[in-house]
């Protein structure tokens, strides 16, 4: 598949997991063609994937090119005219939409969205006359001065073209909260512009062209929802990742960033990030000296680090938050009133209960007032009613939050954090190994870790000890030097999903590549079928990333049946149970 749109998490294959919500918007655009799909609203905190969820959703929906036309923009987190903001918004829709329709990507690169009259002579030029009309309503109203109505005519484009068209597009914004805080109607930036939002009340209605909004203060994003436009969004939460998804991130991280990690490691991250791809991300990549990401002592040292050093990027993102809420609510009761939630996180706390245990000396609406200020900045949650209150279900911030305010509230040594992750993570070991049986398949992704790394790093040094340990390699096989190596998932526009766990480039055209299959089971033996069909996915992958000469190759820690041996000598596939690749 190529990637029209560059995507911010960086390589493609750095997006791991969010298959289930991967799957749950793919058919929810695809639904748009039936007029089925409700404008909807992806709420999570930063850094948990919703704007590398929305660039994959648009790299897809570009590629198939089956009925629905995206249209991706983020609204900047900087301060802007009401005038260029409308023009900039107009002016991405309509080059991703001449791209689209013309299917050069040329048409996407940001230098291209700067003036109306060349917008014009694009669309001329490529045939879609219909969209001279509309660029020449936006060029009067910008010229003229008449803001309103340049914005009504730039946000409604994509419903007006469609409409116009009996096309279906997609409008998918990020960091939707902005745009009621950040755009001002004069070019002085003095007249902010309150009302931006309310403008899509009936634009939000849209059934053909339906809104994916996104916004990473939740607590604001649905406030501004609630407020400017109630009942026109479904609201869907991005949530941590599960167990399978964590650990396979922490792998393929860990080997993409050459950050060795061990299956016990491996499991005690996964387990105390609780699945956080930010967490994850920043843990891998952390700057703390001396990076030991393979035994309990390293991990404690940078978990301290990136939670109570200012330099971790853990603390300075929460602390991001923090800084949004605190200028209003700077005092120590506000401080006193998170630490008490975080420390009761695993319930519900009322109002009444935070007057008498902490008697912060205001009242009942006073009270209310902060606790609404923290909740708008994402600092605490909203309970099941207005009168209830709940600690952020993490127990990263808390540590970050203790780190930086208990000591002003009550005699408190930073040290102690540290010990509690140390404590932490030996209460996880014990899991660990009481539960290693049923964790089987993280010594799969471990396996797979393993060779992909002796691939990627070792693999022509060793290429005499390697070769001698794998059968049926072709004759005048050699292991060389890879441009890339990674675990390959067919990507969702494919109507068969399927994926190996080995694809390595060869850097050297006429070199092999190696596409492989890994597993780790203890006793079952690989079978003839699964080897057929692992050759049908070699034989796939060949032909969709035009790899030639390429060999397949099979490690089963338990080695193969006859017949799966005597099919893989036949077919030419490669295959070692030998341990020594794990080395």
């Amino acid at each position: 598949m190529e990637y029209v749109l560059k995507e911010r998490i960086g390589k493609p294959e750095l997006f791991i997991g969010r298959k289930e919500e991967l799957g749950y918007f793919l058919n929810w655009i695809n639904e748009i063609k039936e007029e089925k799909s409700q404008s909807s609203a992806i709420m999570a905190r930063r850094k948990m994937g919703k704007t590398a969820i929305l660039e994959r959703l648009f790299n897809i929906t570009f590629y198939k090119n089956d009925g629905v036309i995206p249209f991706y923009y983020e609204i900047k987190e900087r301060e802007v005219s009401m005038a260029d903001f409308c023009v900039d918004f107009f002016l991405t829709f309509v080059y991703q939409y001449i791209a689209f329709k013309t299917r050069k990507i040329t048409y996407l690169a940001q230098e291209k969205r700067t003036n109306l009259k060349e917008a014009k002579v694009a669309a001329l030029k490529e045939g879609l006359n219909h969209l001279t009309g509309i660029i020449e309503n936006v060029k009067y109203a910008f010229e003229n001065g008449h803001t309103d109505m340049l914005w009504e005519t730039a946000r409604e484009a994509p419903k007006t073209v469609a409409l116009g068209q009996k096309e279906f597009i997609v409008q998918m914004i990020d960091e939707f909260q902005f745009i009621d805080e950040k755009i001002f109607r004069d070019k002085e930036l003095k007249l902010r512009v309150k009302d931006m939002a309310g403008g899509y009340l009936s634009t939000a209605e849209s059934k053909i062209a339906p809104l994916l909004v996104s916004g990473s203060w939740v607590g604001w994003l649905m406030n501004l929802l609630m407020k400017m436009l109630p009942s026109r969004f479904r609201y869907e939460f991005l949530e941590n990742m599960p167990e399978d998804e964590a650990i396979e991130m922490i792998f393929k991280y860990a080997q993409f960033f050459g950050v060795p990690v061990t299956e016990e490691t491996a499991y005690l991250m996964a387990k105390l990030s609780e699945g956080s791809p930010f967490y994850i991300s920043s843990i891998i990549r952390s700057r703390c000296r001396d990076k030991n990401l393979t035994t309990i002592e390293g991990l404690a040292k940078v978990m301290e680090f990136e939670t109570l050093d200012d330099r971790g990027a853990i603390k300075s993102t929460w602390m991001e938050y923090i800084s949004g809420a605190f200028p209003r609510i700077n005092d120590q009761h506000a401080k006193n009133i998170v630490l008490y939630l975080c420390r009761h996180r695993d319930r519900e706390v009322t109002r009444k209960e935070l007057l008498t245990e902490l008697k912060p000396g205001m009242s009942d609406s006073r009270l209310e007032e902060k606790l609404k200020a923290l909740v708008h900045a994402d600092i605490i949650k909203q309970g099941q009613t207005n009168y209830d209150y709940r600690g952020v279900q993490d127990n990263v911030f808390d540590k970050v939050f203790r780190g930086v305010y208990e000591k002003e509230i009550r005699e408190f040594d930073v040290k102690v954090i540290g010990q509690e992750y140390r404590e932490d993570f030996y209460r996880l070991k014990t899991q660990y190994y009481s539960l290693l049986g049923k964790y089987n398949y993280q010594k799969g992704y471990y396996t797979e870790y393993a060779i992909l790394d002796r691939l990627r790093v070792h693999a022509r040094e060793d290429n005499r000890l390697l070769k001698s340990i794998t059968r049926y390699l072709p004759h005048d096989f050699n292991f060389s030097d890879y441009s890339r190596v990674w675990k390959y998932e067919s990507s969702p526009e494919y109507s068969r999903r399927f994926s190996v766990d080995i694809f390595a480039r060869a850097s050297i055209p006429g070199d092999y590549s190696i596409i492989g299959e890994v597993k780790s089971r203890d006793l079952k033996k690989f079978s003839k079928d699964e080897t057929a069909a692992f050759e049908l996915k070699f034989e796939e992958i060949k032909k969709l990333e035009k790899v030639e000469p390429a060999v397949g190759f099979i490690f089963s820690r338990s080695g193969f049946t006859k017949e799966a041996e005597d099919y893989c000598k036949e077919k030419g596939i490669a295959c070692s149970e030998d341990e020594r690749w794990l080395i």
